[in-house]
């Protein structure tokens, strides 16, 4: 299949190549005398340089939760005990262990037909954001990339400073993107960047993201879906949002079909930051086609000369628990909809919601009215100590809107700190 969109597939980085291929032969058994790099960490990870660790799980984790920790005990564990495999380099896209539990993430829950051994269709990365400004800067500069009018801030950076023609695509009061204006500026071998559901809006449909694909595919086109939120979703009828575990199911379904149908097309990137609580650890991952994945490959591996050996094993046990039993999810949205609620109780009338009853991602927009969102984000941080982000970039133009986020609160049972939080916030906006 064709890709005129895209870079042709380079050279890969000679120091990572070499660092890759010595991996390989390891995992296969094969006899390795590797002079590849510079890789002092090396010099440790034959040595025991800890007589014992014990890392226990406490019976006070919530059961949705206990496989996430379960991961990161024993990716704490393999990373440094008996011998310290952490400090040493490992290659960066992950090694193919890694990279067959990500073909399976991709088989499993987007539909994408993909064999465990298709290493070069996907790659794993330090975090989803590392994988979004890969695949952005794998297509041609000059190429036009249709963006949504609310969407990511850092996705339109990536795209101008890349030398491509970022268009935004008009979006209506409720939320929904206009496909008129999307199929009027869907033109021959463009790319369209979407996140869905949508950071910040939170807005979410899969047939609008259906819709927008096969609008891209008639044209020759491509489709970056920026999907790090997929199990994080909520109903939301008017004033009440509630976690409905058949409406999420029914949801994840029509995504799989899109993802059957139109995976040749599709450059798909995620993480396990949003869906398994492990933001910190920059475990991302993306699938793509060969050249695509090649790209990428090269972007990443003249930039870091090795992934983030811990994050990267700790990923791939958190992982491997999150496809074998998918519970941690389930937790996260019952926190954001009793979050939610709270904030739609105390200060409705300021936020700027979805209208078509769903609600994704981890963010709200609180409206400022007349005020630009910079002065107003800057004053409410000066005068009552209240930290949101002006969503100017968000916009890709002068917005009046600032982005709150659901998760930034610590999590207790009373939910005490974000209620106290939402009261500030409530009493400086008065």
């Amino acid at each position: 299949m064709k890709q005129d969109y895209l870079l042709p597939s380079p050279p890969a980085p000679a120091i990572r190549e070499a660092m890759a291929k010595a991996v390989q032969r390891k995992e296969k058994g094969l006899a390795v005398f590797d002079f590849s790099s510079g890789n002092i960490g090396n010099l440790m990870v034959s040595q025991h340089v800890f007589s014992h660790m014990d890392v226990s799980v406490t019976d006070d984790v919530l059961p949705e939760l206990k496989p996430v920790v379960e991961g990161m005990r024993d990716g704490l564990i393999a990373s440094y005990y008996p011998a310290p495999a952490g400090v040493a380099y490992s290659p960066t896209g992950g090694t193919d262990p890694i990279r067959a539990l990500v073909a399976r993430y991709y088989r499993e829950l987007h539909g994408v037909p993909i064999e465990d051994t298709a290493s070069d269709r996907v790659i794993v990365t330090a975090g989803g954001q590392q994988a979004m400004t890969a695949a952005l800067r794998s297509i041609k500069p000059g190429t036009r990339v249709l963006v949504p009018q609310w969407e990511y801030g850092p996705a339109s950076g990536v795209i101008r400073a890349h030398g491509c023609e970022e268009v935004r695509v008009g979006m209506k009061d409720d939320l929904s993107i206009d496909m008129e204006d999307f199929r009027r500026k869907a033109t021959k071998a463009a790319v369209c960047y979407v996140s869905m559901p949508n950071n910040p809006t939170g807005y979410m449909s899969a047939e609008q993201l259906r819709e927008m694909t096969r609008i891209m595919v008639e044209n020759d086109g491509g489709l970056v879906w920026d999907a790090p939120y997929l199990f994080t979703l909520l109903r939301l009828d008017g004033t009440v949002s509630s976690y409905d575990a058949k409406m999420l199911q029914e949801t994840l379904n029509t995504l799989r079909e899109i993802g059957e149908q139109y995976y040749p097309h599709l450059c798909i990137l995620s993480s396990l930051s949003k869906t398994c609580l492990i933001a910190g650890l920059r475990f991302g991952f993306a699938y793509a086609s060969a050249q695509w994945i090649d790209n990428m490959e090269a972007i990443i591996g003249r930039e870091n000369l090795s992934s983030p050996t811990p994050s990267f094993i700790t990923g791939k046990e958190v992982l491997k628990r999150f496809l074998d039993k998918p519970t941690s999810y389930a937790w996260v949205c019952r926190v954001l909809a009793n979050r939610l609620n709270i904030l739609i109780r105390e200060m409705g009338d300021h936020l700027l919601l979805p209208g078509n009853g769903l609600f994704g991602a981890l963010y709200v927009l609180i409206k400022t009215g007349d005020q630009p969102c910079k002065p107003f984000a800057d004053r409410l941080i000066e005068q009552s100590g209240i930290v949101t982000v002006p969503c100017n970039q968000f916009y890709g133009g002068e917005a009046h809107a600032v982005r709150l986020s659901l998760v930034s609160v610590p999590w207790t049972e009373d939910e005490a700190g974000w209620i106290a939080s939402v009261a500030a916030l409530k009493a400086a906006l008065a």
